[in-house]
């Protein structure tokens, strides 16, 4: 079995990473910057792209996906930063920040370390431990209730009995508080939930401007749907509205009892018809409130910057600090080198309010952010460290603490067993072995962006031998995709010889290629924002067929993550397309035209535009000009919808705690 060192390690060490990463990158800013003035039909005049631009795309830049990979194959160390938990509570952060600034000697006895914190501090004894974090306790934020809630219309497919209905209701919403009204074979219901009603709610005001529903609608649509079959009753469930706010909830209750006749509660009574619609909302709100689920902030978060054995811990320690002073520079944090372990750990303890009052949050695109500056700042300190992707090696996919001691547990303890997925992913992982599936269904475009790197990096540095090991690797990509499409066609064949279907696995990978291939065609397409925004949907649509044809839970969070790692790519390239639009690549007289207009005009241009496109798509191509009354009108549409995004980030941002 093919392992990424063992296709990496004899062409490690024969070249200096940091020289070959820094010179590769800038030939393929470059290429890209020149790409870039094609594409623009040569207006510019040479400028480069503006640095305010540059930044709007999340995740890996081309040019630095190929520059990690030379790095990676000249023997640089890939950035491990992990989020590794959060704690809510005083007594939480304080077992925390006793972790950060204790270490067990060789007799398990506990004795202080030297902790820094963001002010220049250095920490070392439990007074100015619990000192510290009584300043850091000012900031917490209390606990808060859940306060999610969702309108419901069932369409039912037979005529159940009431008693039947009531407890499939009870069944598909978890024994949560509800009220519901049926007509007919409509049956509408207003539910506490533990789902995220932000995001569902997002995802409702996107039926405006796509077709059909998908993502995590689709998905809460679903679950609702199945519980109720398997409660024995059969419909169709649909999310109508969505409310994340105690005030909402309450308005919204009491909207629904006014508009629906013969209201029944959860434990079966019906409302009296007599009483007003505020009154019998308000004392229904009350007696749910026992039943609100009590959420615990994240008001400090446990992070690792990690790395090989070997590397200068106090250069690390001072790249760890420089990230964070960087990445987070109004936020309090302390940080500590834990030396007792194999790879080099330094672990610091983020407050996750700043002193704006902004809270810290991290997305996949903000890991990776955190990964490329951390790699930065450890070149600047002499370690030869690249950010990477997954998908660019192949790699079996991450696990997690609680997998792996799980899985520790299990090989000491016989009596103790764990699932053979985990323990497979944990040795895959640790012995770096190729993910057979991710190859199978991606290896040709991972062995095609290896093979871009080798050309490249002989393009960098002529006469050097840094292009053999990005050559080597891109075969051994090449060697293992031939293997697994081998066995999948043989699969195939015996499966079709014998009369008997394909194993789910299969299936999901013939799909997945199918799919992969399409998003290849529509990356290379040159679209409009709007035309690949309904790209972008299609392949949604897409990958909720996948899922729903999967059964196994292992499955479904395996093509959750590819899905994940897809729609990256497109919001990527969609980020570009906008970029393009902004920044005039529409041709030199353009270009000239737009001379001195100001980077943000052109931006929310191309927005009005977008959405003028959006509601009458039989003229996606006319514009209204800049200036004229139509121009001012949608300008100021355009600003009112920003104005909403805002509102609404905002508040996604208090809702992601819940």
């Amino acid at each position: 079995s093919a392992t990424i060192t063992a296709a990496l390690r004899p062409f490690t060490g024969q070249n200096d990473p940091i020289a070959v990463f820094t010179k590769v990158a800038a030939l393929a800013v470059a290429n890209d910057e020149d790409e870039k003035r094609r594409r623009g039909g040569g207006g510019g005049g040479g400028r480069p792209v503006p640095t305010v631009v540059a930044k709007t795309t999340r995740g890996p830049s081309h040019a630095q996906a190929i520059a990690a990979r030379a790095g990676i194959a000249a023997g640089a160390q890939p950035a491990m930063f992990k989020v590794i938990s959060t704690a809510g509570t005083k007594g939480a952060a304080g077992a925390l920040l006793e972790y950060l600034g204790t270490r067990p000697d060789e007799d398990g006895k506990k004795h202080d370390i030297e902790v820094f914190t963001s002010s220049g501090l250095s920490v070392e004894t439990p007074e100015q431990r619990r000192a510290l974090l009584e300043e850091w306790q000012e900031d917490f934020r209390e606990a808060f209730q859940n306060t999610n809630f969702i309108e419901v219309d069932v369409e039912l497919s037979g005529d159940p009995g009431q008693d039947d209905l009531h407890d499939a209701l009870n069944a598909a919403f978890g024994s949560k508080p509800f009220v519901y009204a049926r007509a007919g074979s409509t049956v509408k219901v207003y539910a506490y939930t533990e789902m995220k009603a932000a995001a569902l709610a997002e995802a409702l005001q996107k039926l405006d401007h796509e077709n059909g529903r998908s993502g995590v609608l689709q998905r809460a649509d679903d679950g609702i749907t199945t519980r109720l079959k398997d409660a024995g009753v059969a419909g169709r469930a649909e999310i109508k509205a969505a409310v994340s706010t105690e005030r909402g909830g309450q308005y919204f209750l009491q909207k629904f009892i006014r508009a629906n006749a013969g209201v029944i509660k959860s434990d079966g009574e019906e409302l009296p018809a007599g009483q007003r619609a505020d009154k019998a909302a308000q004392a229904l709100y009350a007696s749910w409130k026992s039943d609100f689920k009590t959420v615990e902030p994240r008001n400090v978060y446990h992070v690792v910057f990690s790395a090989r054995a070997g590397t200068d811990a106090r250069a690390l320690l001072r790249a760890a600090e420089n990230v964070l002073a960087e990445k987070i520079p109004d936020h309090k944090w302390a940080i500590a080198h834990h030396a007792e372990t194999g790879h080099v750990h330094v672990h610091a303890m983020i407050l996750a309010r700043s002193e704006s009052g902004r809270q810290l949050h991290f997305s996949k695109a903000d890991l990776y952010d955190w990964r490329a500056t951390y790699a930065e700042k450890a070149r600047e300190e002499g370690i030869a460290m690249v950010a990477t992707s997954r998908m660019d090696f192949a790699a079996s996919r991450p696990f997690n603490m609680r997998q792996a001691g799980a899985y520790e547990r299990s090989r000491r303890d016989t009596r103790y067993s764990v699932s053979p997925t985990i323990a497979e992913r944990v040795e895959a992982k640790r012995q770096a072995v190729f993910e057979a599936k991710t190859i199978a269904a991606y290896g040709a475009g991972i062995s095609r962006g290896w093979q871009q790197t080798a050309t490249m990096t002989r393009a960098a540095m002529p006469g050097s031998q840094a292009d053999a090991g990005v050559a080597a690797f891109s075969a051994a990509i090449a060697r293992v995709a031939a293997v697994q499409s081998s066995e999948l066609r043989t699969t195939t064949l015996s499966s079709s010889r014998e009369g008997t279907s394909l194993s789910p696995s299969v299936e999901k990978v013939d799909t997945l290629i199918d799919l992969t291939r399409r998003i290849q065609e529509i990356m290379s397409m040159e679209l409009s924002p709007l035309e690949l925004r309904r790209k972008i949907a299609d392949v949604s649509k897409a990958f909720d067929r996948i899922d729903g044809s999967l059964s196994k839970k292992e499955d479904k969070q395996e093509l959750a993550g590819i899905r994940e790692e897809m729609n990256g790519l497109m919001n990527e390239r969609l980020n570009d397309v906008r970029v393009q639009a902004a920044t005039g690549g529409t041709g030199t007289a353009d270009t000239v035209r737009d001379e001195g207009r100001p980077l943000r005009e052109k931006d929310q241009q191309a927005k009005t535009q977008d959405r003028a496109n959006e509601q009458n798509p039989r003229q996606p191509d006319k514009q209204a000009a800049p200036g004229t009354v139509a121009g001012k009108k949608a300008e100021r549409q355009a600003d009112r919808m920003e104005r909403q995004n805002r509102d609404t980030q905002r508040s996604l941002d208090d809702d992601r705690e819940r």
